[in-house]
């Protein structure tokens, strides 16, 4: 083998690491399903307000963090007023809290 050829390679082999590394933290954390459960506690407890909910967001900025808004509309009110929101999970990877200010 000629020395382009273990470069290429190796080059493949770190990619391979890379990635592995890279799907691995994904997993960690808050993954699709446990954002979509914060999201759906969020809604819930503004309709137990009274308010109506006209748009969450919520995205990962780290494996355990979330950060986002809420958007919704007072009782007996057209105006839509937006909150910004965050969600922690715990060490645990299991509880997950959020407040909106």
């Amino acid at each position: 083998m000629n020395n382009f050829v273990k470069f290429i390679i190796l080059a493949a082999l770190v990619l391979v690491i890379y990635s592995a590394w890279t799907v691995y933290q994904g997993a960690q954390g808050f993954n699709p399903p446990a954002i979509e459960d914060v999201k759906k506690r969020m809604q819930d407890d503004f309709a137990a307000k009274n308010f109506t909910v006209t748009e969450i967001s919520m995205l990962r900025r780290g494996p355990r963090e979330l950060v986002g808004f809420v958007k919704f509309k007072a009782p007996g009110s057209d105006e839509i007023q937006q909150k910004t929101c965050t969600a922690t999970m715990a060490e645990d990877k299991v509880t997950t809290s959020w407040s909106c200010q």
